[in-house]
């Protein structure tokens, strides 16, 4: 059997999209040690969070992204295609 591996992009773009203020979106790999941590303020910027397991390499990196492609294409670059979505 040939399983491929679902691209979650538009899922998580979707995601993005309803996003409130109060909410947030966790995205995590169990293959690499890093999390990013999605939320939204009040002018409707992302504030996203770039956390790593690494202790040398701690800088729990934050960013600003004002469009729904640019937070995608940052979780792309940072997990490629392998990553858990979880809202809270």
């Amino acid at each position: 059997m040939n399983y491929r591996r679902k691209d979650k992009s538009k899922e998580l773009a979707n995601k993005l999209l309803t996003l409130d203020i109060d909410e947030g979106i966790r995205i995590e790999s169990s293959t690499q040690k890093k999390k990013i941590f999605i939320n939204r303020n009040a002018l409707g910027i992302f504030v996203v969070q770039l956390t790593t397991n690494n202790k040398a390499n701690d800088d729990n990196n934050i960013r600003y992204f004002g469009f729904v492609n640019e937070v995608v294409q940052f979780v792309r670059s940072s997990f490629k295609k392998h990553f858990l979505i979880v809202e809270y």
